[in-house]
């Protein structure tokens, strides 16, 4: 018990100071957004004080760039400055030196940073109603506690700090909050193997934006807490993942973007793969010959059957740059086809909600008056959003990547562009992300189609619409 203890100590003098002050900043952030929207509370209205103070989104931004900024701090204190990465002077240094496994140093760390992000949670609680005693008072309002928790349930901040009256609201509260200190656990896990902190933290701050900035109904909500539940799994599921991943890496897999094992010794330096483009890499040579097949790369010739030269996945892996990080492409791939999946949800909540009034209404033969299945399109509406948004993301995000692994981490721009085949430098950046997209756009359609099949065969006759198929797009 005591090794662990001493790991909880060394995370909190690694960045105490650093907290101390975000910790104090809140107070004094409330206090001025208060003095600005409300003014003198001497005179004001007690019923609207609270409202004009905290009633707008300022407040709101003010909770998520403080969690941001215990993030950033916590992750920067624990790993060090990037200058000093070359040497390995870090905490993280430290911490690979302990008696203590990696999976237990990432759960004491989520546990850290979930009572850090509480703590917040507290601060600003507190703060608001310092602040909201304090200008009651000198409004001269009576029954100050009751005035205090009806004016913060009715403005933006206070709703989403106590959302008493909303159950869904205090469900995704609640996986919003492990999932940001599952985040910061990852991003710390990464740096103490010399990889760069996770950027999945601003996906979990958008939602809260979402959550807490518009009035959503229940069906957008639930997804919004699909979406954090999912990525705190790839989250976790990530950190096992590379665990197990075996130690060394001849192609340099992770050397730049993801994880190496600093103390390995099993990097083979004589390993060269001279090739003029990349499909030569991945075409049919013998199990004794090619490289790739030996550290598991590809498969060996009797899988190259005709459906898998055409395999989309197949072909994603032949056009990415050799030695790139393929896991972080797979997991950011997940990530944007979940994306979809998980945003076109709302297309099911809103039928099966439809389908129990309908079940209801049916009385034998007949259906009551005004009672019927919306229209596929109605259905459909902005269900498709978070395809659109991991197309895109995919293929933009993905060609950075392989424009930045030649341009700024492996610095082999130059060679490319020399070898004989002068399109391989472009198709290596641009076919992959393309593929992507098309997976996704592929899954997307696959969806629809079952969309369709759902609506079409699932709903009674007597609830459809007359003209339901002239409204099908």
């Amino acid at each position: 018990m005591d090794k662990y203890l001493s790991l909880v100590y060394l995370y909190n003098r690694a960045g105490y100071r650093k907290l101390l002050i975000i910790f104090l900043a809140i107070p004094i952030c409330y206090l001025i957004i208060f003095l600005i929207r409300a003014g003198n509370p001497e005179g004001a209205n007690p019923f609207m004080l609270m409202e004009r103070g905290f009633g707008g989104v300022p407040g709101i931004i003010i909770l998520i760039a403080a969690v941001l900024l215990v993030y950033s701090a916590i992750i920067d204190s624990i790993n060090g400055k990037k200058a000093l990465k070359a040497s390995h002077a870090t905490t993280g240094y430290t911490i690979r030196r302990i008696c203590i496994s990696p999976i237990s140093s990432y759960f004491i760390m989520f546990a850290y940073s979930l009572i850090m992000i509480l703590i917040i949670w507290a601060i600003a609680i507190a703060s608001l109603y310092v602040i909201g005693k304090i200008s009651l008072t000198m409004a001269g309002a009576d029954q100050i506690e009751v005035k205090i928790a009806l004016g913060l349930l009715r403005t933006k901040t206070g709703a989403a700090l106590i959302p008493i009256a909303n159950p869904v609201l205090i469900a995704f509260d609640i996986v919003a909050v492990i999932a940001l200190a599952g985040e910061c656990a990852r991003s710390c896990y990464l740096g103490w193997h010399n990889g760069s902190p996770s950027a999945g933290v601003i996906l979990i701050a958008v939602l809260m934006f979402i959550a807490w900035s518009f009035d959503l109904n229940t069906g957008y909500t639930l997804l919004l807490i699909i979406v954090a539940i999912l990525y705190a799994m790839f989250s976790i599921g990530d950190v096992i993942f590379r665990e197990k991943r075996p130690k060394g890496d001849p192609f340099r897999v992770n050397k730049y973007s993801g994880i190496i094992d600093m103390d390995s010794d099993d990097f083979e330096e004589d390993v060269f793969l001279e090739v003029n483009k990349a499909n030569e890499a991945y075409e049919a040579w013998s199990e004794e010959t090619s490289v790739l097949n030996k550290y598991g790369r590809m498969e060996c010739k009797g899988n190259g059957r005709l459906r898998d030269r055409f395999s989309l996945f197949k072909l994603r892996r032949r056009y990415m740059p050799i030695g790139s990080n393929m896991e972080k492409a797979n997991f950011f791939l997940g990530i944007c086809i979940c994306l979809g999946i998980v945003e076109h949800l709302l297309f099911f909540v809103r039928y099966f909600m439809q389908i129990k009034v309908i079940s209801g209404s049916i009385k034998g033969a007949t259906i009551e008056p005004g009672v019927s299945m919306p229209y596929f399109s109605e259905l459909l509406a902005h269900t498709l959003y978070g395809y659109f948004a991991a197309i895109l993301a995919a293929f933009i995000v993905q060609a950075y990547w392989n424009y930045a692994y030649y341009n700024k981490e492996t610095k082999s721009v130059y060679v490319m562009k020399r070898l004989s085949d002068r399109k391989e430098y472009p198709r290596t950046i641009w076919v992959a992300p393309f593929i992507e997209s098309m997976i996704i756009l592929i899954i997307m359609i696959v969806n629809l189609v079952v969309d369709l099949g759902i609506y079409i065969f699932g709903t009674p006759d007597i609830a459809l619409r007359p003209d339901y198929l002239m409204h099908i797009l």
